[in-house]
C-alpha cells in the first residue's frame, strides 16, 4: 500500500518547486523526499525505490548570519498573487548543500548529530572524515568551531572570533613521541602544551613538566609558561583533557586514523555534561624548567639499572638525592605538591 505527503516548508536550491511529495510503501519512505531533524535546522532525505539516495541541508553558520542563498526580492512589477508567493517563500530555509548516501550512511558531503545547546557536522570526502564543524547556542550567543586536518596537523579555528577580529587557533601535531598544541592569538604565541610518549628524554625551556604512568604506560605532560600575553587563558577546546582520559589514542601514529579517533572522542565529550579525565595511577615527577631547560624547581623519581631514588630541586640546586622505592615515592610526591603547589 502507497501514501504520500507533500510538504511545503522548504526549498531545495537544486530543485526548487512549490511542493516536495514523500511517498511511503506500507509505511516506509520509498520515493522522494522526507524531512529529519529539528524543525530550526531542517534537513531533507531523498528516497529513489525505497533506497537512500541523497540528503539536502544548509550551513547553519550560513543561516545563522543570514547569508543563506540570495533571496529574491520584492519589486513594484509583482502582481499580487506573485507578492503573496514572494513573502511565503521569503523565509524558508534554502537547502543548498547535496550530500550522498552509500548503504544508508553519507559518503561524500556532511553527517549531522544534534547536541544540547549545539548542533556537531562531519565534513566527509570519500567515506572519511575531513572535518568537524561545532555549532553552539546560548542566550545571546553563538559560536562555531572549526577542526580541520590539513597534511600532519590538525588546525582548531573559530570563525565567529575572526569576525571580532580576536583569531586564535590551535594546532596539534606530533614530532617524534611528543605531541604538541600549539596555541596562537592574531598569530602570535599564547602557549605550548606538550604530551609525551614516555619521560621526557630532551627538557624544553620556561616548561612545567608532570611525569605520571597510566594504563602501564609512562607519560609526560608540559605546558610552556608565556608572560605578558593578553590572550594567555583563552581556549577552543579542552585537548588537555583527552590526554589524560585516553593516552593510548596517542600512540597511533597514521593521521588520518587518529583525527578519526580525536573527533570521534570529541564529539562524546561535547555530547555529555561534564567529562572528568581519569586520575594518573602512579606519580613520577613534577618539575619546572629555566630558559636554559635547566631544572630549576621540583621533584622526580629515577630508575637507572634496578636503582630507584628520587632528587628534590629548588632555585636551580639539586636540595635531596635518596634512594626509594616508585611505591614510597607516591606519598613523597603527594607532600611535596600540597607544599609547593
Amino acid at each position: 500500500m502507497e501514501d504520500f505527503v507533500e510538504y511545503d516548508s522548504f526549498i531545495i536550491v537544486e530543485k526548487p518547486r512549490e511542493k516536495y511529495k514523500g511517498i511511503y510503501k506500507d509505511g516506509i519512505p520509498y520515493e522522494g523526499y522526507f524531512p529529519k531533524g529539528d524543525s530550526e535546522f531542517p534537513r531533507v532525505d531523498y528516497y529513489e525505490k525505497g533506497k537512500l539516495k541523497f540528503q539536502y541541508s544548509l550551513d547553519i553558520y550560513q543561516m545563522t548570519l543570514n547569508e543563506e542563498s540570495a533571496e529574491i526580492e520584492a519589486t513594484a512589477e509583482m502582481t499580487e498573487e506573485e507578492y503573496n508567493k514572494y513573502l511565503k517563500n521569503r523565509y524558508k530555509p534554502r537547502l543548498n548543500i547535496k550530500s550522498t548516501y552509500k548503504n544508508e550512511k553519507i559518503v561524500n558531503g556532511y553527517r549531522y548529530e544534534e547536541i544540547k545547546s549545539g548542533l556537531l557536522t562531519r565534513k566527509i570526502k570519500n567515506a572519511k572524515t575531513i572535518a568537524l564543524f561545532v555549532d553552539v547556542f546560548a542566550m545571546h550567543f553563538y559560536q562555531r568551531i572549526k577542526i580541520i586536518l590539513d597534511g600532519d596537523r590538525i588546525y582548531i579555528k573559530s570563525p565567529t572570533m575572526e569576525m571580532s577580529e580576536e583569531n586564535l587557533e590551535l594546532q596539534l601535531y606530533r614530532e617524534d613521541n611528543t605531541w604538541i598544541t600549539k596555541q596562537e592569538l592574531n598569530q602570535e604565541a599564547i602557549g605550548l602544551y606538550y604530551f609525551v610518549i614516555g619521560e621526557p628524554k630532551k627538557l624544553l625551556s620556561n616548561t612545567t613538566f608532570f611525569i605520571y604512568n597510566q594504563e602501564g604506560n609512562t607519560y609526560s605532560y608540559g605546558y610552556k609558561e608565556f608572560e605578558n600575553i593578553m590572550g594567555n587563558g583563552m581556549n577552543l577546546m579542552d585537548i588537555n583533557s583527552m590526554y589524560f582520559s585516553n593516552p593510548k589514542m596517542f600512540h597511533t601514529k597514521d593521521m588520518q586514523m587518529f583525527f578519526e579517533d580525536f573527533i570521534n572522542l570529541y564529539t562524546i565529550q561535547m555530547a555529555k555534561e561534564e567529562v572528568r579525565p581519569e586520575e594518573p595511577e602512579i606519580y613520577k615527577g613534577y618539575i619546572y624548567t629555566d630558559e636554559n631547560a635547566e631544572i630549576i624547581k621540583g621533584i622526580r623519581f629515577f630508575e637507572n639499572k634496578g636503582d630507584t631514588y628520587y632528587e628534590k630541586y629548588g632555585k636551580g640546586d639539586i636540595l635531596e638525592h635518596k634512594k626509594v622505592s616508585l611505591l614510597d615515592f607516591q606519598h613523597i610526591f603527594k607532600t611535596y605538591l600540597e607544599n609547593n603547589r
